[in-house]
């Protein structure tokens, strides 16, 4: 009898862990420069498992995250993100490289995740936008038995190395490389997530010629008017005081 038990859980636990889906809705919100990406997932078959989630979405030369905003959202439990480099805001798309971002949620049937995202200002060009392709993130988890806390391996899995969830709590830049890694087990999404376009305006080239005469121009008659003003205003004190 006791045989016939442990036998029925195992196959229950292992039904639970072939029967395990995914389905991704992942969407673009507000407008320019500054926008949010929405993870919507969506989980079944999850059972009695306690499970861990990583997102890992890759980012084109054209985009970059606020490490220092996404810090301040940490801090009030809004996201658990983990990027392993120093971003710089500055740059512009042509001398950037694409980059990761690491996104840790606990799984449950519904999980939803913001992340802020921006966009890099393009070298001048003919044409009067950029379209950039966000792909979507890959899908990875870690799965423990909910009686004794064990691993249990996804079956059909592949298994990769990535950091674990801890390295979202990596504040310092100066220790981001020291993240630990752990062992994630890559899953499917059981619906095709759609790759997201995105326009973003360009500077056209063509107005070159005229707007770099136009602006030396405008900065030299503004600083000749407050050379003018200052020295005015310095000759009417300089009246009062004598």
């Amino acid at each position: 009898m006791r045989h016939l038990l442990v036998v029925a859980l195992v196959a229950t636990f292992c039904r639970q862990a072939v029967g395990l889906s995914a389905f991704l809705y992942m969407s673009v919100h507000h407008s320019g420069f500054h926008r949010d990406i929405h993870y919507n997932l969506k989980f079944g078959g999850v059972g009695r498992m306690s499970c861990e989630l990583l997102l890992i979405q890759q980012f084109p030369a054209a985009m970059y995250v606020d490490t220092d905003q996404l810090t301040n959202m940490k801090k009030f439990k809004k996201i658990n993100s983990y990027v392993p480099l120093y971003v710089d805001v500055e740059k512009p798309a042509s001398k950037s490289s694409p980059f990761s971002v690491y996104l840790f949620e606990t799984v449950r049937r519904e999980v939803n995740i913001t992340l802020p995202i921006h966009f890099r200002y393009h070298d001048p060009s003919e044409r009067k936008f950029e379209r950039i392709q966000i792909e979507s993130p890959s899908l990875h988890l870690q799965c423990n038995r909910g009686v004794n806390g064990k691993a249990q391996p996804l079956k059909g899995s592949e298994t990769h190395r990535f950091p674990c969830a801890s390295s979202a709590q990596i504040y310092d830049y100066d220790k981001l490389d020291r993240a630990e890694h752990c062992d994630w087990q890559e899953v499917e999404f059981s619906n095709v997530p759609t790759v997201i376009s995105v326009l973003i305006p360009v500077g056209n080239s063509a107005s070159y010629r005229f707007v770099l005469p136009a602006t030396i121009l405008v900065s030299w008659i503004g600083s000749i008017y407050l050379i003018y003003i200052i020295v005015k205003s310095g000759k009417r004190v300089n009246k009062k005081l004598l």
